[in-house]
């Protein structure tokens, strides 16, 4: 198994700083991010041959595309639509995939249902670009815990609907769930997965150094094994939200290699 990274984390430099630093790093792999107002690495409304001079620059780094984060209210028609143009434009670079929250708020039924309905109507779109659709559990939305996932799952189209696990936030679910323990449940639905610490399980993440790997309170050591018994699953991702406001490349550059230093141990071994 391989470690990539978001280029989230480099969300107010440019890309190609972020494509210098996650490969001279020895990251192999990144989620492009196209999430606006935090980290915009991709237009959604770039030309073919714009897309292609995206995709050579990150393919001579030596870097594979994981997947687009695209994370966004899937529930908002104007976010929606953006979303379906981020969809060409990963056919286009090759991504196999997009990750989002799923939208919607924890514990109501109509938004539940709200998600589901948006969900199908996607993985219609996604059939016909290619490209899976990676949803993360998230805190605070209308799927945050491995029971909602499950139940989502039962409801969409699985085959390009998926899931994008981040132990993090199911350690932090009412629940106070154990991601060892639950995450093996959801590994069949398992599109993409996430890594970073926490230590407590109150709602807002906590500062960059309370995510990086190994200074928090879960087990990531357990909660990697249980990612590599995901048969295909070839990267784990790391992504931190916190540095994405920096224009210090080399204070971004320093958590990203504290992070690989602490990781690439549990993710090769």
């Amino acid at each position: 198994m391989e470690l990539g990274c978001s280029t989230l984390l480099f969300g107010a430099l440019p890309l190609d700083t972020a494509l210098e630093g996650i490969a001279r790093t020895g990251y192999t792999a990144i989620e492009l991010s196209a999430i606006q107002g935090m980290g915009d690495h991709l237009p959604s409304d770039l030309s073919p041959a714009g897309y292609a001079e995206i995709r050579h620059k990150i393919e001579d780094k030596g870097i594979a595309i994981e997947s687009i984060g695209a994370s966004t209210n899937l529930l908002d028609g104007g976010c929606a639509y953006r979303f379906v143009r981020l969809m060409k434009a990963a056919s286009l670079l090759g991504a196999p995939a997009l990750t989002s929250g799923p939208g919607g708020v924890a514990d109501d039924e109509d938004s539940f249902k709200n998600v589901v309905r948006t969900m199908n109507e996607l993985a219609k779109t996604a059939q016909d670009y290619g490209v899976k659709v990676s949803l993360k559990p998230h805190v605070g939305n209308a799927v945050y815990s491995t029971k909602t996932a499950l139940r989502l799952m039962a409801e969409v189209d699985t085959k390009w609907i998926g899931l994008n696990v981040d132990a993090s936030h199911l350690w932090r679910t009412p629940e106070l769930e154990i991601p060892e323990q639950t995450i093996p449940s959801l590994l069949p639905y398992l599109f993409t997965a996430r890594i970073r610490d926490t230590k407590g399980r109150e709602k807002p993440i906590g500062p960059v150094e309370n995510q990086i790997p190994g200074g928090g309170a879960m087990n990531l050591p357990a909660v990697v094994n249980v990612f590599k018994q995901k048969k295909g699953l070839r990267f784990i991702t790391l992504e931190i939200v916190g540095t994405h406001a920096s224009t210090d490349p080399g204070y971004v550059n320093s958590v990203i290699r504290a992070c690989y230093e602490r990781l690439y141990p549990m993710v090769a071994g």
